[in-house]
């Protein structure tokens, strides 16, 4: 796939930094035209629903901007938020490789984001055509699933404060913009993230405040680079001390 015409498909490419934009372009390597020419750009606001969990897969989804948070609701109607996959990945290509009709997960943008959607009988018919395609899509689904064991083990070593830390750190590297990481979450998503109560989590956001791990401005939470340092060896050391 000749680069100027997947920058030409997918224009945003230009305002990605050097390594996103790598990632889009060897995700979609071998892609034809046509595949190009079904996808569709979609900018969503933030606390917008892609998708919900059960909803029948009719597209797959690639985020190419922004931050969003993937949630499972079937575990004895508990709701249960983990981190997502930061590589490029197209969210309902599990399902159609598992021959799955209905998304196993609700996808929610925290950010403002900007999608790209292809339609799922056209990613099924490049999958079936394309070798190099399917083997890259099953790499990327066993990555995926990888990663959100091993962040459920790793959590498991991880207590209360830690937990916040390892995630704020987590986001740091993946969502900073020109060396500071901003979000506006509500209590509540912190907690679906960590899987520590509300309560813990006010105390943990009170105390980071106090000792200078992160900023406040309003509803803002605001990281540093220096802060950011202190949140991962604040979660690193915990976890050496526990494994």
């Amino acid at each position: 796939m000749d680069k100027k015409c997947l920058t030409t498909a997918l224009p945003f490419l230009s305002r990605l930094d050097k390594e996103r934009r790598k990632q889009f372009e060897e995700y979609f390597e071998t892609a034809p035209q046509w595949l190009l020419e079904s996808m569709r750009i979609e900018e969503t606001e933030k606390e917008s629903i892609i998708f919900y969990e059960g909803d029948d897969v009719r597209t797959v989804c690639l985020i190419g901007e922004g931050m969003v948070k993937v949630t499972n609701c079937s575990l004895q109607g508990m709701s249960y938020s983990h981190r997502p996959f930061t590589k490029v990945y197209a969210y309902g290509g599990m399902e159609i490789l598992m021959e799955v009709q209905e998304h196993s997960h609700t996808l929610e943008t925290i950010t403002p984001c900007t999608l790209v959607k292809i339609p799922k009988h056209t990613f099924e018919h490049w999958l079936q055509t394309d070798i190099a395609a399917l083997k890259r899509e099953s790499k990327l689904m066993g990555e995926y699933l990888f990663e959100q064991a091993c962040s459920s083990r790793d959590f498991l070593f991880l207590q209360g404060s830690s937990r916040l830390a390892c995630l704020f750190s987590d986001w740091y590297e993946n969502y900073a913009e020109n060396g500071i990481l901003r979000i506006r979450l509500v209590r509540q998503e912190l907690s679906d993230y960590t899987g520590i109560c509300v309560r813990s989590v006010n105390r943990c956001i009170k105390k980071f405040t106090g000792d200078g791990y992160i900023s406040r401005r309003g509803n803002v939470i605001e990281i540093n680079r220096k802060q950011y340092l202190l949140l991962k060896e604040r979660a690193g050391e915990v976890f050496k001390e526990a494994i």
